[in-house]
């Protein structure tokens, strides 16, 4: 089974450098940023009745964070004040996305009863100052076919073309997808992954999926994702990471085995312009840009999620609560 896996990501990783993937994926780090990822240190952030945090996004000064009894916190002042704005206790949420303006809240939950029904997802109207009130909720379906995304929502995230792009897996790793929905009463997703798409001029593998961990640089075009393959012939799930400039649509997809040095990627946060991305990886590791470890402090508790604010300093979300960085990624 090593030999195979390994001739497999060997595979992978002569394709992707005959397509000269390697030296343009993400911007190289600066002299300043190099100083910040080899000594990152953070604080704790203190609200009231913190939890453990599962996810947290920034867009356009406006944020929010989702914590492990399923409330959401609002900030419209790029995190110097923090409110609870939706309480959803009774549903298991697994991720949030939030529109630029902060109006709008897409929620991702999971599929009920050992993976009988489709993803459960909500999304809510947020204006400021104001209550939250739902818009509609659904169970995911897949276009063209009707059948229930019978898996967990993993990530999400709303994007300036106006999709929620979401990753889906399940706790085996060996079913989900990536895709895309227009929040507009809708509940199909398009499938945009690379196992239903061409990868380099090659045919669909249709191979099972986990999709973890994706970002779309400045929420517009290049897309990265962190995808487990499970491979029938090697029985075995494979850690492929792939980008791709059109948000995986037609033959867009490349693979990054001979680039990417992060392992599996739980959770991906960038800044407002996408130049800057944090990892959060497997192991308790954060990662800038998927290549350079980051060396931090002040943290505790296992990572959860992460995201950059206006003035870049990065955010982390754990276990333990919520955490800032004391400076921000120049």
């Amino acid at each position: 089974m090593k030999l195979k896996q390994l001739f497999y990501l060997l595979s992978l990783s002569l394709l992707a450098c005959s397509k000269n993937t390697t030296p343009t994926e993400e911007p190289s780090p600066g002299n300043t940023t190099a100083a910040w990822i080899a000594d990152a240190s953070f604080e704790k952030i203190n609200i009231a009745g913190e939890r453990a945090v599962k996810d947290i996004v920034f867009n356009e000064g406006n944020a929010a964070y989702l914590d492990d009894l399923n409330r959401i916190f609002f900030s419209y002042s790029n995190g110097a004040e923090w409110k609870e704005q939706l309480n959803m206790s009774g549903n298991t949420i697994r991720c949030i996305a939030l529109r630029a303006d902060g109006e709008k809240l897409f929620l991702g939950g999971i599929s009920l009863d050992n993976y009988t029904y489709g993803a459960k997802f909500w999304v809510y109207n947020t204006p400021k100052n104001t209550g939250a009130t739902l818009d509609y909720n659904g169970e995911a379906l897949i276009a063209n076919l009707n059948d229930p995304i019978q898996c967990d929502f993993m990530r999400a995230s709303w994007n300036g073309d106006g999709s929620v792009y979401a990753s889906f897996g399940r706790s085996t790793m060996k079913d989900g997808f990536f895709g895309n929905i227009r929040p507009d009463g809708r509940k199909i997703f398009n499938q945009r992954t690379p196992s239903h798409t061409y990868v380099m001029g090659k045919n669909p593998t249709f191979l099972k999926n986990h999709c973890e961990g994706f970002y779309i640089a400045g929420n517009t075009e290049r897309t990265t994702l962190c995808v487990y393959e499970y491979v029938p012939s090697a029985n075995m799930n494979i850690l492929i990471p792939y980008y791709s400039d059109q948000k995986g649509h037609n033959n867009s997809w490349l693979p990054l085995v001979s680039y990417w040095k992060a392992g599996l990627v739980y959770h991906i946060g960038q800044d407002k312009t996408g130049q800057h991305a944090i990892y959060v990886s497997q192991a308790n590791r954060l990662f800038y840009n998927g290549q350079e470890e980051i060396a931090f402090k002040g943290i505790q508790g296992n990572l959860q999620c992460a995201s950059i604010d206006n003035n870049n300093f990065v955010w982390v979300g754990t276990s333990a609560g919520l955490f800032k960085s004391l400076k921000p990624i120049l």
